[in-house]
């Protein structure tokens, strides 16, 4: 488990808060903490721009949440198939296997 940074909670929220949108979130997805960062990746109104770089993301929180996102790119979904990390690599398969069906 993560714990979070100092102030990370407060900026989990924000990164939450539904009247925080579009490019007002784009400072929460470069945020120090991964965990704020997995907030913005799971959000579906991320902008695109964000997600695909937080498909570059070494957290595995963030990558999680991202293939739990259903806006995440197939681009994205395709490149985490190949993670070294074979729970991400197999959410992304799983994902990619459901998309077919």
């Amino acid at each position: 488990m993560v714990v979070p940074a100092s102030g990370a909670s407060e900026d989990v929220r924000r990164a939450l808060d539904a009247d925080v949108s579009g490019q007002d979130l784009l400072p929460y997805a470069v945020h120090r903490d991964p965990s704020v960062r997995a907030a913005v990746a799971a959000r579906t109104d991320c902008p695109m721009g964000a997600l695909v770089s937080l498909g570059h993301d070494s957290s595995l929180e963030v990558l999680g949440a991202l293939l739990g996102n259903p806006k995440t790119p197939s681009s994205v979904v395709r490149r985490l198939a190949d993670h070294r990390d074979p729970r991400i690599a197999g959410l992304a398969v799983q994902r990619l296997r459901n998309a077919f069906r």
